[in-house]
């Protein structure tokens, strides 16, 4: 490589001193920029109105990019919408290469071409195994998906957000019934979760039916909760607010609540045929799948061995680094007793308490500040929403992964949050 480097930068310098030659191009006139700028801004164009049109087919991405529109309704979980989506896809693949050369593009749109194409390129083959999933499971299932969404991604700013709560309330049965369907083609075609998914997921399922009106306890549902909580900023007045709660109940008695259970009865019934097998070689055409995922998740070619043998060489010299800093710190004992000194020992986690919970999430606010003061220093250019950190709702953070983000709103009216899973904080 470092030959090639070498002749490349050779050749430039060559070229640079050659003397000009009647052969070689001329300038680009201001007709040729001109039309290499309307290209541009022709691209630019297509790739706007194309995502505009395909980001209104998905209701809860209008909502995660704050479009205040179709919020009372879900995303279409059918087969059939999918396939909707994948000939629109083959259609747009074509539009944009019937309409646009990558030639007569600057480097930037080049690039943007380039990564439309891979995109949807890999949307199209990826179908070959659309049911080679788990419609619910324990990191991002769609039983804690579907509170999680309505208290984190549902505003309610006027009386007509409630209303809109309500009807996604009242659509929940149809949606939830739908992502079963799909896991129903699945297990039929052999694809199940393996047996440890399931109690996780039926823990998550519990959480969502407890409280009122779902029980006779003193505590509101969950989603419950939130919707008060809400409507109660809007100061609608007693009966209008009355009216509203009304009507929330019944949604969640005629359609969230029947939809929970006939999932927890699917899942309990296919718990009973779950084995504790966890690889996708267990899966229909596994090894193909495999080699699928990796080649999609690596953006390389190679081999599953290749990248196994890349893993281990990057642990031993991970592990070669940390000895040396087991070397400065003066600690002396083996490798594998150095990483259980910094998992036990409590000087370096939080209290197991309310207040070593808040003491985590005020110091991960105080890093990003920190980050915040310095972003001019390394980025040209910053993003624009904040960043709050939040702790992971109770009901789900037995189940979810210890943290993860969810990017803001589009037009800035809510944040991006940075979620920290403290349920077991010594893990933190």
């Amino acid at each position: 490589m470092r030959k090639l480097l070498l002749m490349s930068a050779a050749a430039i310098a060559l070229a640079a001193c050659s003397p000009k030659t009647d052969t070689e191009t001329a300038p680009p006139t201001a007709q040729t920029q001109e039309a290499e700028k309307n290209i541009n801004a022709r691209l630019d164009a297509w790739f706007e109105a194309d995502f505009q049109e395909s980001v209104r087919d998905y209701p809860m991405s209008m909502a995660f990019l704050g479009i205040p529109e179709r919020m009372d309704e879900w995303n279409d979980p059918s087969r059939a919408f999918a396939l909707e989506q994948l000939e629109k896809t083959r259609q747009k693949l074509a539009e944009l290469k019937a309409n646009f050369n990558p030639d007569d593009l600057d480097d930037s749109r080049r690039l943007s071409y380039r990564l439309y194409v891979k995109q949807a390129e890999d949307r199209l083959a990826d179908d070959k195994w659309h049911a080679h999933s788990y419609p619910f499971n324990q990191m991002f299932g769609a039983q804690s998906g579907i509170p999680t969404f309505m208290l984190n991604q549902h505003p309610v700013k006027t009386e007509e957000d409630a209303r809109n709560y309500i009807a996604r309330l009242n659509g929940v049965k149809d949606y939830l019934g739908g992502t079963v369907e799909n896991a129903r083609r699945s297990a039929e075609a052999g694809i199940l979760p393996p047996l440890y998914v399931y109690d996780h997921v039926l823990r998550d399922v519990n959480n969502i039916l407890t409280g009122l009106p779902f029980d006779d306890s003193e505590n509101l549902n969950l989603l419950m909760k939130d919707f008060k909580t809400k409507v109660e900023k809007l100061e609608l007045g007693e009966d209008k607010e009355a009216e509203l709660y009304e009507a929330a109940t019944t949604a969640l008695i005629t359609s969230v609540g029947p939809a929970y259970r006939d999932l927890k009865s699917f899942l309990e019934a296919q718990q009973v045929n779950a084995t504790t097998d966890d690889g996708v070689w267990k899966l229909p055409d596994g090894e193909a799948f495999y080699a699928h995922r990796l080649s999609r998740m690596t953006t390389t070619d190679m081999s599953a061995d290749e990248i196994h043998d890349l893993g281990l060489s990057e642990v031993a010299r991970i592990h070669g680094e940390m000895r040396s800093i087991m070397k400065d710190v003066g600690f002396d004992g083996t490798l594998q007793e150095f990483f259980t000194h910094l998992k036990t020992d409590p000087k370096f986690t939080y209290e197991d308490s309310d207040e070593g919970r808040q003491a985590y999430l005020d110091e991960a606010t105080r890093i990003i500040e920190v980050m915040k003061g310095r972003l001019d220093d390394v980025f040209l250019k910053k993003p624009k929403a904040d960043l709050e950190v939040r702790r992971v709702e109770a009901f789900r953070e037995k189940s979810a992964g210890k943290a993860f983000y969810n990017r803001p709103a589009q037009d800035g009216s809510r944040p991006g949050y940075y979620y920290a899973n403290l349920y077991k904080i010594t893990d933190m």
